[in-house]
């Protein structure tokens, strides 16, 4: 099968575009509580001067696990990176799993 036909396909049975929103506005809302959540532990990982709220979020790629050791199903990861607002340097990643039904399984934070 011609990989654009996957992307397609992918795209089509799990509504892409919705997904890749409803993860930024995941972020989105992690950020905008920073003060009372996880990210609070990794401010001083930041830049001099910035704040979580400075920083740009930018989808980076979906990625399609299949035939995985660790899952028994298929998943799927929304791959977003905060990145700098003047130098656009990625600075952190946020991966958000969802599981072969489409629904949010877990999600992952970090410096790159």
């Amino acid at each position: 099968m011609e990989l654009k036909l996957i992307e397609q396909a992918f795209n089509d049975k799990y509504n892409f575009e919705k997904t890749k929103k409803n993860s930024i506005e995941l972020l989105e809302k992690l950020i905008s509580n920073s003060h009372c959540n996880f990210l609070k532990d990794e401010e001083e990982k930041l830049p001099a001067g910035l704040k979580y709220s400075d920083l740009k979020i930018r989808y980076k790629c979906t990625n399609i696990f299949i035939n995985n050791t660790d899952r028994e199903f298929p998943y799927y990861r929304i791959c977003l990176e905060l990145v700098h607002p003047r130098t656009e340097i990625q600075l952190f990643y946020y991966d958000v799993d969802y599981n072969i039904q489409g629904d949010f399984s877990d999600e992952y934070f970090g410096k790159y």
